[in-house]
């Protein structure tokens, strides 16, 4: 799973992504609630092969922070054609879950 590290890297990543969901996860590595979600996370990205996953520790790419307002942690974004779509905040499996399923049914009906 990929690593942003810049805004340049997620604007790469969102260009490249075309039309595809993308779901980023905001996360540090001293955060509880974030080393649970991050196997979740992972196991989701390996579940959902056309949608496109990526990290962005807080810690390391402050630019993100910023652009984004991430204020809590673990903090989901969702983004379609470049923009922001929606994002879940916390610990939420079942919600984060919701929100990947709804987005990308969303993307599906419109092909």
């Amino acid at each position: 799973m990929k690593e942003l590290k810049s805004v340049k890297n997620l604007n790469d990543l969102l260009k490249n992504s075309g039309d595809k969901l993308v779901v980023i996860d905001f996360f540090a590595d001293w955060c509880g609630p974030c080393r649970t979600m991050g196997p979740k996370f992972e196991k989701m990205a390996s579940e959902y092969p056309d949608v496109v996953f990526a990290k962005v520790n807080i810690q390391k790419a402050k630019d993100l922070v910023e652009q984004y307002a991430i204020s809590s942690i673990p903090h989901f974004k969702f983004f379609k054609n470049r923009k922001v779509v929606d994002d879940v905040r916390g610990a939420d499996e079942e919600k984060l879950q919701e929100k990947i399923k709804k987005w990308k049914d969303a993307i599906m009906s419109e092909k």
